[in-house]
């Protein structure tokens, strides 16, 4: 193998890398975005506030799961379609990411950057879904 062949292989796996890794984020800060719009639009929010305890409940015993499934869904075949491979571990390890960095608030000190909560939360998501696109890289 020669030397510049050798770099063109570099230069590919690189390119795909860094596609790999921005697409991811613009994926997962999209649902961020998508799901907070749905809820700020007035489409979730005035459905939630009218739901008993009992009712809310049940919507997170069975609607949390139903609309992860359906993030899976929506970000699955987008980054398929870009080219990314493989996407199973993206879009199933993507939230568990974010899920962790919600829960230790790693966005808090990011929000006197933004006018809204949200934005700061789509930001996290774009960095948790790049870092599991960069680690589970394959060349």
């Amino acid at each position: 193998m020669t030397e510049q062949s050798t770099a063109g292989k570099t230069g590919r796996t690189g390119r795909r890398l860094l596609l790999r890794v921005l697409l991811s984020m613009a994926v997962g800060a999209g649902l961020v975005l998508g799901w907070t719009w749905a809820y700020e639009g007035g489409v979730l929010k005035s459905w939630l506030d009218s739901q008993s305890m009992s009712e809310f409940l049940l919507l997170v015993l069975i609607g949390l799961p139903i609309a992860l499934v359906s993030s899976l869904v929506l970000a699955g075949p987008v980054l398929w379609v870009f080219g990314v491979r493989p996407v199973w571990p993206i879009i199933l390890l993507g939230p568990v990411v974010l899920g962790v960095g919600l829960y230790f608030k790693v966005h808090e000190p990011l929000l006197g950057w933004f006018s809204n909560r949200h934005h700061a939360e789509a930001l996290l998501a774009a960095v948790a879904y790049g870092l599991v696109a960069l680690f589970t890289f394959k060349k």
